[in-house]
């Protein structure tokens, strides 16, 4: 019986593993909706393998190792793809030779942000941004794209600073606002019942749109959050 509790979460940590392989098979069919169906399977297996362990206290080194692993394919490898797929597409006078290879730079710095989470300790695992929220900010890119919405007007040097800024704040020392709601006092979560207020709004107005804008939003508000307990302190 302890044999089959310990391998319970394993089983969702490779079920995020194989969606993952799915999402890049879908890529390479261009089929970005797909894709985009594989990574929230992913996204919601990855949330079970964590909460399950917990749960059942189990949490073990091999757990650890293969979460990180899924988590390289599913969040760092597919939005790696995804980036090159939309750079490689611009044609005309904006394209620009071999940029797309950039697009790699996030699947490294993916990698180095889950091999920094594997030999730091929990209290600093709010630093810089998730690879599974940075995963989804690519990912929602791609989807709007696929549906040519005009608001996302792609250009191979506003691609190559968002995978700059998408790098730097995987690995920041920038402690993230932890989503996590403290009781349902007001005072304790006020800049989250604003941020969830703010992002239902937008979601509201934009529907599709609203995916990145919100995650560039938790990102903003993480700075402001972060240098008001620094303030604080």
């Amino acid at each position: 019986m302890k044999k089959i509790r310990n391998v319970i979460p394993n089983i969702f940590t490779l079920l995020n593993l194989l969606f993952g392989c799915i999402s890049i098979t879908f890529l390479q069919l261009k089929c970005f909706e797909y894709s985009a169906i594989c990574t929230i399977f992913s996204l919601t297996f990855d949330f079970l393998d964590g909460f399950i362990s917990r749960f059942m206290k189990n949490e073990s080194k091999l757990g650890k190792e293969l979460d990180s692993l899924a988590d390289m394919i599913s969040f760092g490898l597919v939005p790696s793809i995804i980036v090159f797929i939309l750079l490689k597409n611009i044609e005309g006078s904006q394209k620009v030779p071999f940029i797309e290879w950039s697009a790699f730079l996030i699947a490294i710095f993916s990698a180095w942000r889950l091999a920094e989470f594997n030999i730091h300790n929990s209290s600093k695992k709010n630093l810089g941004l998730t690879t599974p929220v940075n995963a989804l900010f690519f990912t929602s890119l791609s989807i709007i794209k696929s549906r040519n919405i005009d608001f996302l007007v792609l250009s191979p040097i506003k691609m190559l600073f968002t995978i700059l800024f998408s790098c730097y704040f995987l690995i920041s020392k920038i402690t993230m606002l932890p989503l996590v709601f403290k009781g349902f006092s007001w005072k304790k979560n006020k800049i989250r019942y604003l941020f969830l207020l703010i992002s239902i709004f937008l979601l509201l107005i934009l529907h599709l749109i609203a995916l990145p804008c919100i995650i560039i939003f938790y990102i903003i508000t993480s700075i402001y959050f972060h240098r008001f307990r620094k303030n604080s302190h």
